[in-house]
């Protein structure tokens, strides 16, 4: 017969087994999170065909929409936005206004497409597709489709210039979705920066 003694080793074994695994799979995820999801715009599931860097002149006040085209990159599974924001920030840094999403139709003649915003006054952008939030917004079209008669997704991004701003921005924005049930981090590393009082357009990027 097994003894009081007996039992309790064996259920300390397998409790330490247990914890053991459990430490095993948390130590996975924990990786897969920190080095798996983390990626620049064009290095992940989440990617575009579109994208630049903007300055604005001192002599202008905001509000601004830029506007980036997101799409899948080859194989990738659709992709469900959740939210938008700074990467990080330059001088005075920019007000964070809000984003969007809109879906361009596709075309039958490219001389009907309608073309992504890049940089323009005014958010929200002033646009015939309707303007869907951000959070929760679906991404499904694929980075190579169909060429330049396929429909497409674009992220319009609302950015302003702070009251008595000496200049500043972001180096870019990140990004946050997931693809089922994995959550990725994305970084366009796409200037937005607003000249101080006395920085035309041309000089006002941060140094190299």
């Amino acid at each position: 017969m097994e003894g009081p003694s007996a039992r309790s080793r064996r259920r300390i074994s397998a409790l330490v087994a247990a914890l053991a695994i459990a430490a095993g799979i948390i130590g996975e995820i924990n990786v897969f999170q920190t080095f798996g999801p983390i990626h620049l715009h064009n290095d992940g599931p989440l990617g575009s065909l579109s994208g630049a860097g903007f300055a604005f002149a001192s002599d202008t006040t905001g509000p601004w929409t830029a506007g980036y085209e997101l799409c899948l990159r080859e194989g990738a599974d659709p992709v469900m936005i959740e939210s938008v924001s700074p990467a990080s920030v330059v001088g005075d840094g920019l007000t964070y206004l809000g984003a969007f999403v809109r879906e361009i139709p596709g075309v039958t003649d490219t001389s009907t497409r309608t073309g992504a915003i890049g940089n323009v006054a005014g958010f929200p952008p002033k646009v015939s597709e309707t303007l869907h939030p951000v959070a929760g917004a679906p991404v499904t079209h694929h980075c190579f489709g169909n060429g330049p008669l396929s429909p497409y997704t674009e992220l319009d991004v609302g950015i302003g210039k702070p009251a008595h701003s000496t200049g500043g921005g972001w180096t870019g924005f990140t990004v946050d979705y997931r693809v089922g049930l994995t959550q990725y981090v994305a970084t366009w590393d796409t200037g937005l920066y607003a000249c101080g009082p006395t920085q035309p357009a041309d000089q006002c990027f941060p140094p190299a």
